[in-house]
């Protein structure tokens, strides 16, 4: 197996497709080559091909960055000298430096894996009902079979038009946000098996979560919390408050600097749930609105909020109680191809792994070590018998 390539498919987290690579006899030279129809033969699903052909996009700029004039004082000898001369420069740094071992990387991932059938609607179809959509809120049935008949069709765009803004995708499928109900839809049509993940498991696990974060850490001097929790309900909303306490917040690396920026325990929280006393002025608040969105809004007390939103683009979607606002907000990220905010990133690790199963995802390859810790004592916890 060529290094190059197999470097490569790791560093994207496509090794599964390693094999196919090898057996097709793909080396630097060809893996360079690759068009969209030899892309499309190597690799059957639409998320990772098209991961792919943003990297080699990159790649392929790259490599013109040969076709130079003149450079480090030499004469304008053509593209082969001076590549030559680059090659042998670049070869003798190697050289002179000890071997290194290449350690596997965890990035974030920007798009997940979706395997789709085609489409059976034409192309044409899918055009005139996305601009009737556009323009149109009602009737609400008629909105809700055009979005579910063209779900799949957007979700590719979505994820092949990457020049474009999450605030473009929105103007281009505005009911995505302000007709209730199709955030759950696109999610139930794209991830059929995880859609109502968090409603079947959450009831059965808040109370061991509570009971783990009891042990670990002081959550109530940590939120300023010195009130009871007599309800289920409360008990649940507060666990779902303390989960960012949980985990290390988030490291960032800065472009020029060696040393990553981690985010603060509040830069963690408040990424994930910000809390608003009732009275609070909305569209003032997202006049405000400046860090990465989405993210839920919290009116009222930790334990029972009056109100509750997902803040997207300075949009709100209204969504009536606390867990309902976190399915929304984790649903969002794969719906509209968004990374995790990078402060609450392990978080969202959590939940996306343990709560939805949907494995890689959007997270880390390898988890931090609290997630893991946490999903073990919450596999171990499910599985002892009952003392009643």
């Amino acid at each position: 197996m060529d290094p190059f390539v197999e470097e490569k498919l790791s560093e994207l987290g496509l090794e599964r497709f390693i094999p196919v690579f090898e057996e097709n006899e793909i080396d630097r030279e060809t893996f360079l080559l690759l068009d969209d129809e030899t892309m499309k033969e190597l690799i059957k699903p639409v998320g990772p091909r098209l991961k792919l052909k943003k990297e080699l996009q990159s790649l392929v700029k790259d490599e013109q960055a040969w076709f130079a004039p003149a450079i480090g004082g030499h004469d304008s000898s053509g593209f082969l000298e001076n590549r030559l001369r680059n090659v042998r420069r670049r070869d003798s740094h190697k050289a002179s430096k000890p071997p290194t071992v290449m350690v596997p990387k965890s990035p974030l991932v920007s798009t997940v894996d979706l395997d789709l059938p085609e489409d059976e609607l034409a192309d044409s179809d899918i055009a005139a009902m996305t601009t009737w959509l556009k323009f149109h809120t009602s009737p609400t049935q008629q909105v809700e079979e055009m979005m579910r008949k063209t779900c799949r069709a957007r979700a590719t765009l979505i994820r092949t038009e990457n020049e474009k803004t999450v605030a473009e995708i929105i103007k281009e499928y505005p009911r995505l946000i302000d007709v209730p109900g199709m955030i759950e839809q696109d999610f139930r049509i794209l991830f059929p098996t995880s859609s109502d993940s968090l409603f079947m498991k959450w009831p059965v696990t808040y109370e061991s979560i509570l009971t783990y974060a009891d042990k670990q850490i002081s959550w109530r001097e940590i939120l300023n919390f010195s009130g009871k929790l007599d309800t289920d309900e409360q008990k649940s909303n507060m666990t779902v408050h303390l989960l960012p306490l949980l985990f290390p917040p988030g490291m960032k690396r800065k472009d020029g600097k060696k040393r990553p920026k981690q985010a603060s325990t509040e830069d963690a929280c408040t990424s994930f749930i910000q809390v608003e006393k009732v009275g609070v002025n909305i569209p003032a608040f997202l006049e405000a609105v400046k860090k990465c969105q989405p993210f839920i809004l919290a009116i009222g007390q930790l334990e029972s909020p009056e109100q509750v939103f997902v803040i997207v683009e300075r949009q709100t979607v209204d969504c009536g109680s606390l867990l309902k606002g976190l399915d929304i907000c984790f649903k969002l990220f794969y719906i509209l191809d968004m990374t995790y905010p990078w402060e609450c990133i392990n978080l969202w690790d959590f939940v996306q792994k343990f709560i939805y199963g949907l494995g890689a995802g959007k997270g880390r390859h390898k988890s931090v070590p609290s997630v893991s810790l946490l999903i073990n004592f919450l596999t171990s916890a499910a599985t002892e018998p009952s003392k009643e």
